[in-house]
């Protein structure tokens, strides 16, 4: 009984660990999943706020390629978050017109962000990268069409620090809840056990009784009391019936 004790608690504490393991794993991937979007949208909502500088200086007739103010906005618009790295904007040929970053001005966007403005048409978009990562979107100009895009580069070790920080705060809440639920488990399952053992004893001790009104005494007790008190009057009735057929046959052979 002891042995199946140490079994049954070792089984419990490892179905608890794996309960409690699986939760914090999905906690974690849908806190990087959730972390991700949230980062999307403040981004996108820098992204918007340079769009509209962009639409207002379209509906005072200046030229895509010759907002002057533009340069020093989007330096203003990536202070005002430190997970941005850098915001470049580009015409439909991919070539960057303005960027936090001068030396990448004139040059020709990344292929992947190309390749993506094409798949999102109108829609935002978004391309993951080794060490920076861009979200971008469309700008239209007053008739609806199309002109050009914003790329917003941010940081990837920023974010994974954000998410490193929240995976070990669940670790710690998850070896918590672990040793909590272990301890009740097992506590309830020595309960039970406890419990078991006795109606085992019980049950053992009325079958091995030589008198049958201590065995219906010791049936009376316990869990399986009841199942045990028929089983000790139907062999008392067993045994009378055998009684009777001895005797009947006795007399049968005497005449």
């Amino acid at each position: 009984m002891i042995s199946t004790k140490r079994r049954m608690i070792v089984v419990a504490t490892l179905v608890c660990g794996f309960a409690v393991g699986m939760s914090g794993l999905l906690n974690y991937f849908k806190y990087r999943s959730t972390i991700n979007r949230l980062v999307h949208e403040r981004i996108l909502a820098t992204g918007r706020s340079v769009e509209n500088v962009i639409q207002s200086s379209l509906l005072l007739g200046l030229q895509f390629g010759d907002i002057g103010t533009l340069p020093s906005t989007l330096e203003r618009e990536q202070a005002t978050d430190d997970v941005i790295t850098g915001v470049d904007v580009f015409d439909t040929e991919g070539r960057i017109l303005y960027s936090t970053d001068q030396q990448r001005v004139a040059q020709r966007a990344s292929p992947d962000w190309l390749v993506a403005v094409k798949k999102a048409g109108t829609e935002n978009w978004f391309v993951e990268g080794d060490v920076e990562s861009a979200v971008g979107m469309a700008i239209d100009n007053n008739f609806g069409l199309i002109i050009g895009h914003i790329a917003l580069r941010y940081s990837n070790e920023r974010v994974q620090q954000s998410a490193n920080v929240a995976g070990r705060q669940l670790a710690i809440s998850s070896f918590i809840v672990f040793i909590i639920a272990a301890a009740l488990a097992s506590l309830a399952l020595l309960a039970v056990m406890r419990r078991l053992s006795r109606d085992v004893a019980a049950v053992e001790s009325a079958l091995r009784a030589v008198d049958p009104v201590r065995a219906s005494a010791a049936a009376k007790r316990g869990l399986f009391g009841p199942a045990l008190q028929h089983f000790v009057e139907t062999i008392r009735s067993a045994e009378t019936e055998i009684a009777s057929l001895r005797a009947r046959m006795h007399r049968g052979a005497s005449e």
